[in-house]
């Protein structure tokens, strides 16, 4: 104490950092970003894995196309030379030889993907025709195959643009070589009409996912056969490519990834030259059902990720909810302990207080005995001691050496009673109600000193009124206290709660910890004695009972009172004891 008879001041609680309060959600936070990043870089990776090897896999495919397309003019090439070279034995050759056209029937019978075998003379006619007799007479002239072979004398084989035949109107693709008189003079070409729509077929049996797409170019970018296929685009020139602009010019095969041009799919592309013919293979994979795989096991990695991430932050938070319940329990365990020790220190000093004060009231006594009426000074005295007589009967109260009468009673039948004095000390400005429960259990109390309380109660409670106006609400109920009511530090049974609420300032959280300490007070200096929560908190202890209280800044402050229940009597039991 000072010497002026006041508290020296608190030292504040040491405050832990607010981050440390916070430290289950960012460690959840941590293991979500941690989590969801491992899932993301497997996602990424394995993705770039299906990608890589969807493009590994169109590269091998467009290798073995590229072969099998190599093989299949090959054989038409070596057709053709020899029909170049009997031409050329031949020379006194008749049009349309039977023995020769039979012999050009049995080759394109040997090749399947041959519609037509035939010769034009150096006139344009056709001279030998495996479609004899059903040969047109017209000029063939004015076909490119034809002008590029009699213009140029050193143009090996050629292979011309699809063209619909002028026999039969189906498409073809011209291969065709020049025949040459023992002067070098222009005698003609040989021409096989090669079916785009076997490469079609032979493509349609390796059956690609829906998506995928196969297709041969000349690399001038004229289309020659493709699947799916639509007749629309054979023969027309995609020189606009990608593939044309930038791939194909810088190396003769590879790999890319892009969108189609031809219908907007993203694909990835593998193309390959056919070896010496100015042919292109191309293999398009649609990303869509590459990646339909992947997608599961995305969904699949997400949602694994985000049970365990969900796990481990509620092991986090029941961690860190086990944590601030142990802490929690120190705090109260020292409240408690703390409260004890000065309990025991107030209750002697109390008992010796009181002992003093009867020899000085039994002797005023017998002053005023003496001289009749007592003279205002002994009156004063006797005033005084009869203060302090109060002062030791709270402060043994609180510390819980004060003979108590602890029977079961009715807590509504007290508080109803009660309730015109209470009503009078909140006064005028402050609205007291009642809530009592119908069927409450009788309890075990002392009269005087639950009346006591209550009056306390009330009068922490207007005054904290902002303005002195305000409600103060009090209630009853049944409360059986489980194990998980263990922070009210009650044992486990049943119990009468008795509440006090009000809406007037409330408490920081640094006050409430220490508002039911003796001499501890909050209505400022010279304003209240500090004993009015402690003695409520040690009577209601002193009957086994508790107390808590719950208070919000701006909101308000609710008192609990607990009370034991009465055995062997039911609701309203006590009012006939």
């Amino acid at each position: 104490m000072r010497p002026d008879g006041t508290a020296p001041p608190r030292s504040p609680a040491p405050r832990r950092p607010r981050w440390l309060g916070r430290w289950p959600w960012i460690g959840a936070l941590v293991v979500a970003v941690l989590g969801f990043a491992a899932t993301g870089a497997f996602v990424y990776n394995e993705r770039a894995r299906v990608i890589q090897n969807g493009g590994t896999a169109g590269a091998r495919l467009s290798q073995l196309l590229e072969e099998q397309t190599l093989r299949t003019l090959q054989a038409v090439d070596l057709t053709l030379l020899g029909i170049v070279d009997t031409i050329a034995v031949t020379p006194a050759l008749k049009p349309h030889d039977r023995a020769f056209e039979d012999a050009l029937r049995r080759k394109r019978d040997q090749l399947p993907f041959v519609r037509a075998l035939f010769v034009i003379g150096p006139d344009g006619f056709i001279t030998q025709d495996t479609d004899f007799p059903a040969t047109p007479n017209v000029t063939l002239a004015d076909r490119d195959y034809f002008r590029i072979h009699r213009g140029d004398p050193s143009v090996g084989l050629y292979i011309g643009p699809p063209l619909i035949s002028r026999s039969v109107s189906t498409w073809f693709i011209s291969m065709s070589r020049r025949l040459h008189g023992r002067d070098g003079e222009f005698r003609g070409i040989a021409v096989a009409a090669v079916r785009p729509r076997y490469f079609e077929r032979f493509y349609e049996r390796l059956h690609l996912v829906e998506g995928d797409t196969i297709a041969l170019f000349h690399v001038d970018g004229r289309l020659y056969s493709r699947i799916p296929y639509r007749e629309e685009q054979i023969g027309t020139s995609f020189l606009g490519l990608t593939l044309f602009q930038h791939h194909l010019p810088a190396k003769p095969e590879g790999i890319y990834r892009g969108t189609s041009q031809l219908d907007g799919v993203p694909r990835i592309v593998s193309y390959r030259t056919v070896e010496g013919l100015p042919l292109v293979v191309v293999v398009e994979v649609a990303e869509t059902p590459l990646l339909a795989g992947w997608r599961r096991t995305t969904i699949g990695a997400l949602a694994g990720t985000s049970i365990l991430v969900a796990l481990a932050g509620a092991v986090l938070v029941l961690l860190a909810r086990q944590i601030r319940q142990r802490e929690a329990m120190r705090e109260r365990l020292a409240q408690t302990q703390r409260l004890e020790a000065l309990g025991r220190m107030t209750g002697g000093i109390a008992h010796d207080f009181s002992n003093v004060l009867n020899v000085i009231a039994t002797n005023l006594d017998l002053v005023r005995r003496d001289a009749g009426r007592g003279p205002e000074p002994v009156e004063a005295a006797i005033r005084a001691v009869q203060q302090g007589t109060r002062l030791g009967s709270q402060l043994l109260a609180f510390a819980r050496r004060q003979n108590l009468i602890v029977e079961p009673r009715d807590a509504n039948r007290l508080v109803s009673t009660l309730r015109p004095l209470l009503e009078q000390a909140a006064g005028s400005s402050v609205d007291v109600s009642l809530d009592l429960a119908d069927d409450l259990w009788p309890c075990l109390t002392d009269d005087v000193q639950l009346n006591a309380a209550m009056l306390n109660l009330v009068i922490n409670a207007r005054d904290a009124m902002p303005r002195g106006k305000g409600a103060i609400r009090i209630t009853t109920r049944n409360r059986s206290i489980t194990g998980g009511w263990s922070r009210r530090a009650l044992p486990v049974g049943d119990y009468v709660e008795l509440t006090v609420a009000d809406d007037g300032s409330g408490m920081p959280p640094d006050v409430l910890q220490h508002a039911a300490e003796p001499f501890y007070t909050t209505k400022g200096e010279g304003a209240g004695t500090g004993l009015g929560l402690s003695q409520v908190y040690g009577f209601a202890h002193q009957v086994g009972g508790g107390m808590h209280i719950e208070s919000t800044p701006g909101v308000g402050t609710t008192v609990h009172l607990f009370f034991r229940r009465a055995a062997g009597t039911g609701p309203g039991g006590a009012d006939r004891l």
